[in-house]
């Protein structure tokens, strides 16, 4: 390293803080007598303890010494004079001596406060590294401002050998890859350049990094001169206004994750949100269509509203357009034929490329949002466009398209078809009015909250579920008309937000959920589920972390896997969307992700590769939901990758904790015992009989024969602690799985102790909810769970969570 890099010398442009050591180490391997340990990229982060101060410096050298210790070097100044510097090891403060001389920084930053004496030199007591371990270096100035020079996990050599010796010879069945496809635009313009560099050093033959980009399909077309077909060449320069008709060309994504050799989940958005960026009938078949008022979704009032008439609401950009959409009717002709063609001609091309390219195609994600349009909240109620009330008086009594008799161009509907068609006489007797022919049936088109709550009644019952058949009558047409091209319904994900309710009532899981107090869209987690392809969940806040209230007994991601057994996050934060300014962080990012892998979803499409930078966090500008680089959902997904590297997707998996952050994973302790969450893992301390037991989190969903074998990395509980394993169905007793034995004589293999699970008894086994370690050692003596998981057994044996 020259003199002027450890004197700290700037690179031009960046602020102090941020001209410390980055990327020093690049997973270099340190070796002592008795261990090893892997060092990520070492990293400068702004103090997550106190408002940052204004000191700046670099962290030299990291060592491992001989005694066992890590030796740390490096220089620290601070216009406010330095009061101390510490070493958090998993958050423990250690301080570090300080005051060196240091002539080479003293000549890099003449006249700077302390620069003579600015070097530290010390050791600290990390010893052998069985799990992860996170070490931050903080500057303390007299003013008592905090700056964090370095921030550094590290984790056991053997990370990348844990899992490998569970499947010796097994091959990697392409549904055992988890995906991380971070959002990005303007790829061939560098805008997921650093995404192979930053992810890359941790993917696994079962995690891997790529890309999610959206492609407009009713967009990026060839305009009037070739009827608005859609265009793989468009290029991305033209603009409306100020801002870019689209940012991506398909044939362009699809070089350069063949020349990166980056997979990628491609993203078909001819929705609501295609065309709300701005106007352009030149390009955008949406915006030409939305000239002609019959096609569009029409308010309570008969009226369609321009698309330029709501403002403010939160998105990617800035004021996108959402006052005008589309209708979903299927009576709509010009529309359901543009955007049949439109989309196969898209499809069809990524089928040719999924073929040629298998390893780098992840999927596709449709349309994003398919709603009835909710955003003018409540003013305004939408479809109240003609033909979509003829519709909905075909769906009352079962005629039309629901008897196969919509006509030329409309779809057979019979599958959708009412159990119990309505007659004039029941509609008469549900609105308490006669109706002299189907004619004078009209949706509710009030919504009083007083005297009689509007969603009690019954008539508003049926024209919610009616409306949510539209969207999830959308969504099965758009993944059948993919799936006609060729694309796998495996591969083929829906794109539904499911956002936090926050002080409204759950949102409908069922397609005949009781109807909500506010307009809902014609959402529904059901009617998210394509019949040809699989739920694709756009999540943030606490939707992301699985902690919102539901209607049922399920949270939502058990809800997700119910529907949809191999769901997928298509797009995601964990930052709160009413907080943009907030960074999100590092506990709720942890907790997330091993939520979502362990609820069985098959990929996580991040927001955004091309957001805010984390540094800029509580700045002008700054939008959490779309921040991904340099922030601690950035760590997360990197400490996920390796917790669960070579670990087949489907397993389950609990760390309890990650580094600093110490976590019970929602594991508690049966009767009499306690547990905590510690540097250690999950810590248990046995009772006066040497007894105590630790019980998962509900909703495991564990069929039996799913997996072959439980894993269990603990220490302590004396020489001759035994282990027993029992399982619980929803609201049953419990039930022995594995038999009490010590667990010495059980196979200890590199992740932990090995137990055999039995077979499934029977196909219709019933699933069990809970699972829990019975102990028994010496009496008061303490147990330290390092990890749990169920490892899944080979794929074609596997059972899945059957959906409804």
């Amino acid at each position: 390293m020259t003199e002027s890099r450890k004197a700290g010398l700037p690179p031009s442009g960046l602020h102090a803080w941020l001209s410390v050591g980055l990327a020093l180490v690049l997973l270099c391997g340190f070796t002592v007598a008795g261990g090893q340990w892997t060092a990520a990229r070492l990293k400068a982060l702004p103090s997550k303890e106190a408002g940052p101060g204004r000191a700046f410096g670099h962290v030299d050298s990291l060592q491992r010494a001989s005694d066992g210790s890590l030796r740390i070097q490096g220089w620290a100044i601070s216009p406010d004079g330095i009061r101390k510097l510490e070493a958090h090891v998993n958050g423990r403060p250690v301080d570090i001596p300080y005051g060196l001389i240091r002539r080479d920084v003293f000549r890099a930053h003449p006249g700077k406060r302390g620069a003579l004496a600015a070097g530290f030199d010390g050791k600290l007591p990390i010893g052998d590294i069985a799990r992860q371990t996170d070490l931050e270096v903080v500057v303390v100035d007299q003013k008592g401002g905090k700056t964090t020079l370095l921030s550094q996990p590290f984790f056991p050599q053997a990370y990348k050998t844990r899992w490998g010796d569970f499947r010796p010879g097994r091959s990697v069945d392409p549904d055992d890859v988890f995906f991380f496809p971070m959002a990005t635009s303007h790829v061939e313009a560098g805008g997921a350049d650093g995404i192979r560099e930053t992810y890359g050093p941790y993917e696994s033959r079962t995690v891997k990094a790529g890309i999610r980009v959206q492609i407009l399909y009713m967009r990026t077309t060839t305009g009037a001169r070739g009827d608005y077909a859609f265009d793989p060449d468009f290029v991305p320069d033209k603009k409306c206004g100020r801002r870019l008709i689209a940012e991506d060309s398909l044939h362009g994504v699809m070089r350069y994750a063949i020349e990166k050799k980056m997979p990628v989940l491609f993203t078909l958005n001819g929705g609501i949100w295609a065309d709300a960026p701005c106007d352009a009938p030149q390009w955008d078949i949406n915006d030409v269509l939305e000239q002609d008022e019959t096609l569009c979704q029409w308010n309570d009032r008969n009226g369609v509203m321009p698309d330029s008439a709501i403002e403010g609401q939160a998105g990617s950009f800035e004021s996108p357009e959402l006052g005008r959409a589309l209708s979903l009717n299927v009576f709509a002709e010009r529309v359901r034929f543009y955007k049949k063609r439109n989309l196969q001609q898209a499809a069809a091309l990524i089928q040719r490329f999924a073929i040629e390219h298998p390893d780098l195609f992840i999927g596709i994600s449709l349309d994003p949002d398919v709603y009835i349009n909710p955003f003018f909240e409540g003013r305004q109620w939408y479809d109240y466009n003609p033909q979509t009330l003829r519709q909905f008086r075909d769906w009352l009594r079962g005629s039309g398209p629901y008897a196969n008799e919509g006509g030329p161009g409309v779809p057979d509907l019979r599958a959708y078809r009412r159990p119990q068609p309505l007659t004039l006489a029941d509609i008469d007797r549900m609105r308490g009015r006669h109706h002299a022919s189907w004619d004078e049936v009209d949706p509710p088109r009030k919504f009083p909250k007083a005297p009689h709550p509007f969603w009690q009644e019954p008539w508003t019952q049926a024209w919610e579920q009616f409306r949510r058949h539209l969207v999830k009558l959308h969504y099965d047409e758009l993944s059948q008309w993919v799936a006609q091209t060729g694309v796998p319904a495996s591969r083929i994900y829906s794109a539904q937000g499911f956002m936090p309710p926050g002080l409204m009532e759950p949102f409908a899981v069922r397609l005949d959920s009781p109807a909500k107090s506010y307009d809902s869209g014609g959402v529904s987690i059901e009617g998210s589920a394509p019949v040809q392809g699989r739920l694709g969940a756009i999540i943030y806040g606490d939707s992301a972390t699985n902690s919102i209230p539901m209607e049922g007994k399920l949270s939502l991601f058990g809800e997700f896997r119910h529907y949809s057994p191999e769901w997928a996050v298509v797009e995601y934060n964990t930052a709160d969307l009413t907080a943009p300014r907030r960074m999100a962080s590092y506990d709720r990012a942890y907790r997330s992700l091993r939520e979502i892998a362990n609820y069985g979803a098959r990929l996580v499409s991040p927001m955004a590769w091309n957001g805010s930078p984390g540094e800029a966090a509580n700045t002008t500008g700054y939008v959490s939901y779309t921040s991904l680089r340099r922030t601690p959902l950035e760590d997360a997904i990197q400490h996920f990758m390796v917790s669960r590297y070579d670990l087949p997707r489907g397993a389950r998996l609990w760390t309890f904790g990650s580094g600093r952050h110490h976590d019970t994973d929602g594991w508690q302790a049966g009767a009499g015992a306690t547990v905590a969450a510690t540097p250690d893992g999950l810590h248990l301390v046995l009772d006066g009989e040497g007894r105590a037991s630790a019980v998962s989190p509900a909703e495991l969903a564990m069929r039996p024969g799913a997996f072959d074998a439980l894993v269990v990395q603990a220490e302590g509980g004396g020489e001759d602690l035994r282990l027993a394993v029992d399982v619980q169905a929803a609201g049953g007793a419990w039930q022995p799985l594995v038999a009490e034995a010590p667990l010495r004589q059980r196979e200890r293999r590199s992740a932990g102790f090995r137990i055999p699970l039995p077979a499934a008894a029977a196909p219709d086994a019933v699933a069990f909810d809970r699972l829990r370690l019975v102990w028994r050692g010496r009496p008061g003596a303490a147990v330290d769970i390092g990890l749990v998981a169920l490892y899944p057994a080979p794929r074609p044996a596997a059972v899945e969570p059957a959906a409804r």
